[in-house]
């Protein structure tokens, strides 16, 4: 009977050290799948975030020339606009 024990004892090692190989082995490549992707995703990220920069400057570069272009048609029109806003803005400041 101790003979018996014994061979089982060492498949139960033998099968913890099998697990503990393959374990690793899965740790290994969980690691290397997850570093790959991580890499994908900050590579689509900084993609993303340049179209989204480059449009920003494109759309606030449109606004810029269209003010200036409605100021420079509409001088008169653009100082009663902007005496009139700061009008709105003292009064709200004084109220406080």
């Amino acid at each position: 009977m101790t003979g018996n024990y014994s061979e089982e004892m060492g498949a139960v090692k033998s099968d913890l050290q099998t697990l503990k190989d393959d374990l690793a082995t899965l740790t290994k490549s969980v690691k290397a799948d997850a570093q790959a992707n991580a890499l994908e995703l900050r590579a689509n990220a900084k993609t993303k975030f340049d179209a989204a920069r480059a449009n920003a400057v494109e759309a606030g570069t449109k606004g810029r020339k269209k003010a200036q272009s409605t100021i420079k048609d509409n001088p008169i029109v653009s100082i009663a606009a902007t005496a009139g806003l700061g009008l709105i803005v003292g009064a709200l400041m004084a109220r406080r």
